[in-house]
Protein backbone atom coordinates (compact mmCIF):
# COMPACT_ATOMS: atom_id res chain seq x y z
CA UNK A 1 0.00 0.00 0.00
CA UNK A 2 3.08 2.43 1.27
CA UNK A 3 4.22 2.23 -2.60
CA UNK A 4 0.96 2.45 -4.72
CA UNK A 5 0.82 5.87 -2.79
CA UNK A 6 4.08 6.93 -3.18
CA UNK A 7 3.62 5.82 -6.86
CA UNK A 8 0.15 7.94 -6.58
CA UNK A 9 1.51 10.89 -5.34
CA UNK A 10 4.61 11.44 -7.26
CA UNK A 11 2.60 10.70 -10.61
CA UNK A 12 0.23 13.43 -9.78
CA UNK A 13 2.92 15.89 -9.05
CA UNK A 14 5.60 16.61 -11.88
CA UNK A 15 9.22 17.83 -10.57
CA UNK A 16 9.39 21.66 -11.44
CA UNK A 17 12.27 22.06 -13.17
CA UNK A 18 13.15 25.90 -14.53
CA UNK A 19 14.98 25.30 -17.84
CA UNK A 20 17.26 27.89 -19.17
CA UNK A 21 19.32 29.09 -22.00
CA UNK A 22 22.52 31.70 -22.21
CA UNK A 23 23.50 33.64 -24.99
CA UNK A 24 26.26 31.23 -25.44
CA UNK A 25 24.45 27.59 -25.82
CA UNK A 26 24.54 26.63 -22.30
CA UNK A 27 21.70 25.03 -20.84
CA UNK A 28 20.47 25.77 -17.27
CA UNK A 29 18.31 23.07 -15.53
CA UNK A 30 17.42 24.25 -11.74
CA UNK A 31 15.70 22.33 -8.90
CA UNK A 32 14.45 23.39 -5.98
CA UNK A 33 14.54 21.21 -3.06
CA UNK A 34 14.41 23.07 0.32
CA UNK A 35 13.98 20.10 2.28
CA UNK A 36 18.08 20.01 3.42
CA UNK A 37 20.32 22.56 2.85
CA UNK A 38 22.55 21.46 0.67
CA UNK A 39 22.82 22.20 -3.32
CA UNK A 40 23.98 19.74 -5.75
CA UNK A 41 25.93 21.18 -9.04
CA UNK A 42 26.92 19.02 -12.05
CA UNK A 43 28.24 20.00 -15.05
CA UNK A 44 27.44 17.49 -18.10
CA UNK A 45 29.26 17.62 -21.61
CA UNK A 46 28.01 16.07 -24.14
CA UNK A 47 31.15 13.85 -24.47
CA UNK A 48 32.20 10.03 -23.93
CA UNK A 49 33.60 7.33 -25.33
CA UNK A 50 30.18 7.42 -28.22
CA UNK A 51 32.47 10.14 -30.01
CA UNK A 52 36.15 8.58 -29.90
CA UNK A 53 37.72 7.46 -33.13
CA UNK A 54 39.90 4.23 -33.24
CA UNK A 55 42.72 5.34 -32.33
CA UNK A 56 41.59 7.69 -29.28
CA UNK A 57 39.49 5.07 -27.54
CA UNK A 58 39.47 6.05 -23.55
CA UNK A 59 40.82 10.19 -24.22
CA UNK A 60 37.44 11.11 -22.84
CA UNK A 61 37.91 9.50 -19.30
CA UNK A 62 41.55 10.07 -19.58
CA UNK A 63 40.27 13.95 -20.47
CA UNK A 64 38.33 13.69 -17.05
CA UNK A 65 41.09 12.94 -15.32
CA UNK A 66 43.06 15.33 -16.62
CA UNK A 67 40.71 18.00 -15.77
CA UNK A 68 41.87 17.28 -12.07
CA UNK A 69 45.62 18.42 -12.62
CA UNK A 70 45.37 22.02 -12.74
CA UNK A 71 43.77 25.10 -14.67
CA UNK A 72 45.99 28.75 -15.02
CA UNK A 73 44.70 29.84 -12.11
CA UNK A 74 44.79 27.04 -9.67
CA UNK A 75 47.27 24.16 -9.40
CA UNK A 76 47.14 20.28 -9.00
CA UNK A 77 44.95 19.01 -6.51
CA UNK A 78 44.03 22.63 -5.60
CA UNK A 79 40.43 21.29 -7.07
CA UNK A 80 40.21 18.89 -4.66
CA UNK A 81 41.53 20.74 -1.78
CA UNK A 82 39.36 23.40 -1.86
CA UNK A 83 36.13 21.83 -2.18
CA UNK A 84 37.12 19.89 0.71
CA UNK A 85 38.01 23.07 2.76
CA UNK A 86 34.58 24.11 2.08
CA UNK A 87 33.02 21.02 3.93
CA UNK A 88 31.66 19.43 0.28
CA UNK A 89 32.37 15.82 -1.50
CA UNK A 90 33.41 16.23 -5.09
CA UNK A 91 34.07 13.53 -8.11
CA UNK A 92 33.03 13.00 -11.50
CA UNK A 93 32.65 10.58 -14.22
CA UNK A 94 32.51 9.22 -17.79
CA UNK A 95 30.37 7.82 -19.90
CA UNK A 96 29.24 6.56 -23.48
CA UNK A 97 27.49 10.30 -24.12
CA UNK A 98 28.69 12.14 -21.04
CA UNK A 99 31.57 13.59 -18.89
CA UNK A 100 30.18 14.43 -15.55
CA UNK A 101 32.16 16.52 -12.31
CA UNK A 102 29.95 17.11 -9.57
CA UNK A 103 30.31 18.64 -6.25
CA UNK A 104 27.81 18.81 -3.14
CA UNK A 105 27.98 21.61 -0.90
CA UNK A 106 26.33 24.13 1.96
CA UNK A 107 23.55 25.95 0.37
CA UNK A 108 25.86 28.87 0.90
CA UNK A 109 28.85 28.07 -0.81
CA UNK A 110 27.83 26.69 -3.77
CA UNK A 111 28.96 29.50 -6.08
CA UNK A 112 32.27 28.27 -4.81
CA UNK A 113 31.62 24.97 -7.55
CA UNK A 114 29.77 27.33 -10.32
CA UNK A 115 33.38 29.49 -10.02
CA UNK A 116 35.70 26.32 -10.23
CA UNK A 117 33.69 24.87 -13.18
CA UNK A 118 33.60 27.92 -15.15
CA UNK A 119 37.50 28.23 -14.73
CA UNK A 120 37.95 24.18 -15.92
CA UNK A 121 35.50 24.82 -18.61
CA UNK A 122 38.51 27.83 -19.81
CA UNK A 123 41.54 27.54 -18.40
CA UNK A 124 42.85 23.23 -18.10
CA UNK A 125 46.82 23.04 -19.04
CA UNK A 126 46.93 19.74 -19.31
CA UNK A 127 50.67 19.91 -18.30
CA UNK A 128 52.72 17.25 -19.93
CA UNK A 129 54.51 16.99 -16.54
CA UNK A 130 51.20 16.16 -15.24
CA UNK A 131 50.20 13.85 -18.01
CA UNK A 132 52.68 11.52 -18.48
CA UNK A 133 52.01 10.27 -14.58
CA UNK A 134 48.37 10.67 -15.06
CA UNK A 135 48.23 8.53 -18.12
CA UNK A 136 49.89 6.28 -16.12
CA UNK A 137 47.12 5.58 -13.53
CA UNK A 138 44.43 5.42 -16.21
CA UNK A 139 46.87 2.65 -17.83
CA UNK A 140 47.25 0.54 -14.21
CA UNK A 141 43.30 1.14 -14.00
CA UNK A 142 43.02 -0.66 -17.66
CA UNK A 143 45.71 -3.51 -16.65
CA UNK A 144 43.36 -3.82 -13.58
CA UNK A 145 40.33 -4.28 -15.66
CA UNK A 146 42.00 -6.72 -18.53
CA UNK A 147 42.89 -8.78 -15.40
CA UNK A 148 39.19 -9.46 -14.11
CA UNK A 149 37.65 -11.90 -15.90
CA UNK A 150 34.22 -10.71 -15.29
CA UNK A 151 35.02 -7.89 -16.44
CA UNK A 152 36.67 -9.42 -19.76
CA UNK A 153 33.23 -11.47 -20.12
CA UNK A 154 30.65 -7.69 -20.46
CA UNK A 155 33.29 -6.18 -22.45
CA UNK A 156 32.92 -9.45 -25.09
CA UNK A 157 29.35 -9.42 -24.44
CA UNK A 158 29.86 -5.57 -25.75
CA UNK A 159 31.82 -6.51 -28.59
CA UNK A 160 29.40 -9.35 -29.81
CA UNK A 161 26.96 -7.50 -29.20
CA UNK A 162 28.47 -4.35 -31.67
CA UNK A 163 30.10 -5.12 -34.77
CA UNK A 164 30.35 -1.79 -35.83
CA UNK A 165 29.26 0.75 -33.25
CA UNK A 166 31.30 2.91 -30.85
CA UNK A 167 29.04 1.06 -28.19
CA UNK A 168 31.26 -1.82 -28.49
CA UNK A 169 34.01 0.34 -26.76
CA UNK A 170 35.33 0.38 -23.52
CA UNK A 171 34.84 3.70 -21.98
CA UNK A 172 38.54 3.52 -20.40
CA UNK A 173 39.82 2.87 -23.37
CA UNK A 174 41.83 -0.17 -25.35
CA UNK A 175 45.48 -0.15 -23.79
CA UNK A 176 47.18 0.19 -27.60
CA UNK A 177 45.26 3.51 -27.68
CA UNK A 178 46.05 4.97 -24.06
CA UNK A 179 49.73 3.80 -25.01
CA UNK A 180 49.73 6.21 -27.52
CA UNK A 181 47.34 8.86 -27.16
CA UNK A 182 49.88 11.97 -26.27
CA UNK A 183 48.80 15.28 -24.61
CA UNK A 184 48.21 17.17 -27.61
CA UNK A 185 45.69 14.72 -28.80
CA UNK A 186 43.94 15.23 -25.03
CA UNK A 187 43.86 19.12 -25.30
CA UNK A 188 42.55 19.23 -28.67
CA UNK A 189 39.86 16.96 -27.26
CA UNK A 190 39.43 19.48 -24.50
CA UNK A 191 39.38 22.14 -26.66
CA UNK A 192 36.65 20.93 -29.12
CA UNK A 193 33.96 19.68 -26.31
CA UNK A 194 34.30 21.65 -23.45
CA UNK A 195 32.19 24.55 -24.01
CA UNK A 196 29.13 26.06 -23.10
CA UNK A 197 27.03 25.09 -26.02
CA UNK A 198 28.03 21.70 -25.55
CA UNK A 199 27.12 21.57 -21.86
CA UNK A 200 24.48 21.35 -19.26
CA UNK A 201 24.73 22.66 -16.13
CA UNK A 202 21.93 21.08 -13.47
CA UNK A 203 21.71 23.14 -9.97
CA UNK A 204 19.86 20.88 -7.78
CA UNK A 205 18.70 21.44 -4.28
CA UNK A 206 18.36 24.12 -1.20
CA UNK A 207 18.68 27.20 -4.07
CA UNK A 208 16.39 30.46 -5.34
CA UNK A 209 16.38 29.73 -8.80
CA UNK A 210 16.81 33.91 -10.12
CA UNK A 211 19.55 34.06 -7.76
CA UNK A 212 21.26 30.91 -9.01
CA UNK A 213 20.80 32.24 -12.76
CA UNK A 214 22.72 35.32 -11.53
CA UNK A 215 25.74 33.61 -10.53
CA UNK A 216 25.35 31.80 -13.64
CA UNK A 217 25.31 34.11 -15.78
CA UNK A 218 27.92 36.03 -13.98
CA UNK A 219 30.54 33.29 -14.08
CA UNK A 220 29.82 31.81 -17.54
CA UNK A 221 27.96 34.30 -19.38
CA UNK A 222 31.09 35.50 -21.53
CA UNK A 223 32.60 32.34 -22.23
CA UNK A 224 32.40 31.64 -25.63
CA UNK A 225 30.12 28.69 -27.08
CA UNK A 226 30.53 26.65 -30.46
CA UNK A 227 28.15 23.88 -31.68
CA UNK A 228 29.56 20.52 -31.95
CA UNK A 229 28.18 18.16 -34.22
CA UNK A 230 27.85 14.54 -33.63
CA UNK A 231 27.78 11.45 -36.17
CA UNK A 232 24.67 9.12 -35.70
CA UNK A 233 25.61 5.69 -35.75
CA UNK A 234 23.48 2.87 -36.34
CA UNK A 235 24.39 -0.74 -35.75
CA UNK A 236 23.13 -2.93 -39.07
CA UNK A 237 20.38 -5.75 -38.19
CA UNK A 238 21.63 -8.86 -36.19
CA UNK A 239 20.71 -12.21 -38.12
CA UNK A 240 20.89 -14.67 -35.41
CA UNK A 241 22.27 -15.45 -32.41
CA UNK A 242 25.93 -14.84 -31.54
CA UNK A 243 27.82 -17.30 -29.04
CA UNK A 244 31.44 -17.49 -27.46
CA UNK A 245 32.92 -19.63 -24.48
CA UNK A 246 35.77 -17.64 -22.45
CA UNK A 247 38.31 -19.79 -20.12
CA UNK A 248 39.72 -18.30 -17.60
CA UNK A 249 40.97 -18.50 -13.86
CA UNK A 250 37.42 -18.35 -11.71
CA UNK A 251 35.42 -21.19 -9.65
CA UNK A 252 32.44 -21.24 -11.29
CA UNK A 253 30.77 -20.51 -14.35
CA UNK A 254 28.85 -17.29 -15.32
CA UNK A 255 26.05 -17.01 -17.57
CA UNK A 256 25.58 -13.48 -19.55
CA UNK A 257 22.64 -13.25 -22.20
CA UNK A 258 22.02 -10.19 -24.56
CA UNK A 259 18.82 -8.97 -26.49
CA UNK A 260 19.71 -5.93 -28.79
CA UNK A 261 16.73 -3.90 -28.30
CA UNK A 262 15.53 -0.08 -28.89
CA UNK A 263 17.21 3.93 -28.26
CA UNK A 264 16.19 5.33 -25.34
CA UNK A 265 13.20 7.32 -26.80
CA UNK A 266 11.33 4.31 -27.88
CA UNK A 267 7.98 3.16 -26.03
CA UNK A 268 9.19 -0.13 -25.85
CA UNK A 269 11.76 0.69 -22.92
CA UNK A 270 8.87 1.00 -20.47
CA UNK A 271 7.53 -2.26 -20.99
CA UNK A 272 11.31 -3.95 -21.07
CA UNK A 273 11.98 -1.93 -17.37
CA UNK A 274 8.68 -4.02 -16.39
CA UNK A 275 9.89 -7.44 -18.08
CA UNK A 276 12.93 -6.80 -16.18
CA UNK A 277 11.09 -6.85 -12.70
CA UNK A 278 8.60 -9.72 -13.39
CA UNK A 279 11.91 -11.41 -14.40
CA UNK A 280 14.25 -10.86 -11.49
CA UNK A 281 12.78 -8.49 -9.45
CA UNK A 282 12.11 -9.75 -5.36
CA UNK A 283 11.33 -13.43 -3.99
CA UNK A 284 8.45 -13.27 -5.83
CA UNK A 285 9.80 -13.01 -9.54
CA UNK A 286 9.99 -15.54 -12.30
CA UNK A 287 14.18 -16.01 -11.24
CA UNK A 288 14.11 -16.47 -8.08
CA UNK A 289 10.65 -18.14 -7.35
CA UNK A 290 10.82 -21.02 -10.12
CA UNK A 291 14.80 -21.14 -11.39
CA UNK A 292 16.30 -20.35 -8.47
CA UNK A 293 14.38 -21.63 -5.32
CA UNK A 294 11.61 -24.33 -6.83
CA UNK A 295 14.11 -25.95 -9.81
CA UNK A 296 17.43 -25.03 -8.09
CA UNK A 297 19.21 -24.26 -11.49
CA UNK A 298 20.89 -20.90 -9.99
CA UNK A 299 22.69 -19.16 -7.18
CA UNK A 300 21.81 -15.54 -8.87
CA UNK A 301 20.01 -14.76 -11.46
CA UNK A 302 19.27 -10.29 -12.41
CA UNK A 303 17.83 -9.04 -15.48
CA UNK A 304 17.62 -5.37 -16.91
CA UNK A 305 17.01 -2.98 -19.59
CA UNK A 306 19.49 -0.64 -20.60
CA UNK A 307 18.69 1.97 -23.05
CA UNK A 308 20.93 4.39 -24.66
CA UNK A 309 20.95 7.00 -26.70
CA UNK A 310 21.37 5.23 -29.96
CA UNK A 311 20.64 1.27 -29.51
CA UNK A 312 19.46 -0.73 -26.20
CA UNK A 313 20.03 -4.50 -24.68
CA UNK A 314 18.29 -6.65 -22.27
CA UNK A 315 20.81 -8.55 -20.15
CA UNK A 316 20.49 -11.73 -18.11
CA UNK A 317 23.53 -12.44 -15.75
CA UNK A 318 23.40 -15.47 -13.49
CA UNK A 319 25.61 -18.19 -11.81
CA UNK A 320 24.67 -21.80 -12.20
CA UNK A 321 24.15 -23.40 -8.67
CA UNK A 322 26.64 -25.93 -7.76
CA UNK A 323 26.21 -29.41 -9.98
CA UNK A 324 24.12 -27.72 -12.41
CA UNK A 325 25.18 -27.19 -15.93
CA UNK A 326 25.34 -23.61 -17.69
CA UNK A 327 23.35 -24.82 -20.89
CA UNK A 328 20.84 -26.14 -18.13
CA UNK A 329 20.59 -23.04 -16.39
CA UNK A 330 20.50 -21.53 -20.29
CA UNK A 331 17.48 -23.59 -21.08
CA UNK A 332 15.25 -22.65 -18.11
CA UNK A 333 15.85 -18.90 -19.01
CA UNK A 334 14.05 -19.54 -21.93
CA UNK A 335 11.42 -21.30 -20.44
CA UNK A 336 9.90 -18.43 -18.23
CA UNK A 337 10.93 -15.79 -21.40
CA UNK A 338 8.24 -18.43 -23.54
CA UNK A 339 5.85 -18.10 -20.78
CA UNK A 340 5.72 -14.25 -21.44
CA UNK A 341 5.40 -14.72 -25.08
CA UNK A 342 2.85 -16.91 -24.60
CA UNK A 343 0.46 -14.38 -21.82
CA UNK A 344 1.41 -16.60 -18.69
CA UNK A 345 0.98 -13.69 -16.59
CA UNK A 346 -1.52 -12.62 -14.10
CA UNK A 347 -2.60 -9.33 -13.41
CA UNK A 348 -1.01 -9.52 -9.76
CA UNK A 349 2.15 -10.01 -11.48
CA UNK A 350 2.49 -7.16 -13.54
CA UNK A 351 0.89 -4.72 -11.39
CA UNK A 352 3.48 -5.44 -8.70
CA UNK A 353 6.11 -5.15 -11.08
CA UNK A 354 5.18 -1.91 -12.19
CA UNK A 355 5.45 -0.44 -9.12
CA UNK A 356 8.50 -2.08 -8.32
CA UNK A 357 9.24 -0.49 -11.88
CA UNK A 358 8.19 3.31 -10.21
CA UNK A 359 9.44 2.73 -6.79
CA UNK A 360 12.97 2.16 -7.69
CA UNK A 361 12.63 5.16 -10.32
CA UNK A 362 11.66 6.99 -7.31
CA UNK A 363 13.93 6.22 -4.89
CA UNK A 364 16.71 6.97 -7.04
CA UNK A 365 15.60 10.94 -7.02
CA UNK A 366 15.97 10.84 -3.42
CA UNK A 367 18.31 13.64 -2.86
CA UNK A 368 19.90 16.60 -4.44
CA UNK A 369 22.56 14.64 -6.62
CA UNK A 370 20.54 11.94 -7.30
CA UNK A 371 17.85 14.02 -8.99
CA UNK A 372 20.64 16.12 -10.84
CA UNK A 373 21.72 13.40 -12.65
CA UNK A 374 18.84 11.95 -13.83
CA UNK A 375 17.83 15.61 -14.92
CA UNK A 376 21.18 15.55 -16.83
CA UNK A 377 21.38 12.20 -18.25
CA UNK A 378 17.87 12.52 -19.78
CA UNK A 379 18.86 15.70 -20.95
CA UNK A 380 21.63 14.01 -23.13
CA UNK A 381 20.59 10.71 -23.69
CA UNK A 382 16.41 11.17 -23.99
CA UNK A 383 16.51 14.70 -25.72
CA UNK A 384 14.70 16.18 -22.54
CA UNK A 385 14.59 16.35 -18.61
CA UNK A 386 11.08 15.83 -19.08
CA UNK A 387 11.42 12.45 -19.44
CA UNK A 388 11.22 12.28 -15.54
CA UNK A 389 7.54 13.73 -15.13
CA UNK A 390 6.21 11.45 -18.19
CA UNK A 391 8.02 7.94 -17.39
CA UNK A 392 5.46 7.31 -14.27
CA UNK A 393 2.08 7.43 -16.49
CA UNK A 394 4.35 5.20 -19.04
CA UNK A 395 5.16 2.54 -17.03
CA UNK A 396 1.76 2.14 -15.73
CA UNK A 397 -0.25 2.12 -19.32
CA UNK A 398 2.18 -1.37 -19.64
CA UNK A 399 -0.46 -3.62 -20.49
CA UNK A 400 0.18 -7.55 -20.33
CA UNK A 401 -0.27 -7.64 -24.40
CA UNK A 402 2.45 -5.00 -24.12
CA UNK A 403 4.75 -8.02 -22.46
CA UNK A 404 3.67 -10.40 -24.85
CA UNK A 405 4.92 -8.46 -28.08
CA UNK A 406 7.93 -6.97 -26.74
CA UNK A 407 8.35 -10.04 -25.51
CA UNK A 408 8.07 -11.79 -29.02
CA UNK A 409 9.61 -8.92 -30.65
CA UNK A 410 12.79 -8.58 -28.97
CA UNK A 411 13.65 -11.71 -26.54
CA UNK A 412 13.86 -14.05 -29.33
CA UNK A 413 17.13 -16.65 -30.94
CA UNK A 414 17.73 -14.28 -33.83
CA UNK A 415 18.28 -10.88 -31.52
CA UNK A 416 20.80 -12.77 -29.20
CA UNK A 417 24.39 -13.02 -28.10
CA UNK A 418 25.06 -15.47 -25.51
CA UNK A 419 28.27 -15.30 -23.47
CA UNK A 420 30.09 -18.26 -21.19
CA UNK A 421 32.29 -17.67 -18.72
CA UNK A 422 34.26 -20.96 -17.82
CA UNK A 423 36.88 -22.50 -15.51
CA UNK A 424 39.72 -22.64 -17.39
CA UNK A 425 40.10 -26.74 -18.55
Amino acid sequence: MLVNLIIFLFSCQPIPVYDYHLDNGLKVLIYEDHFAPVVATQIHYRVGSYNEPYGLTGISHLLEHMAFRGTKKYGPKEYDRIIDEAGGEENAFTSNHQTVYWANLYKDRYELELMLEADRMQNLLIAEKEFIPEKGVVMEERRLGENDPYGNLFEMMDQFTYLYHPYRNPVIGYMVDLENIKRDDVYQWYKKYYNPTNAILVISGDVNREEALKLVRKYYGRIKGKPVKEIEYREPPQNGERRFKLYKDVKFPVLAINYRTVSFNHPDNYVLDVISRILSYGKSSRFEKILIREKGLAVNLDAYSSPSKYDGTFTIFGIPQAGVDIEELEKGIYMEIERLKNGDISEGEIEKAKNQTLASFIFRQDSPTGIGFTIGFYEIIGGSWEYINTYPEKVLAVTKDDIKRVAAQYLNEDNRIVGYLLPRR
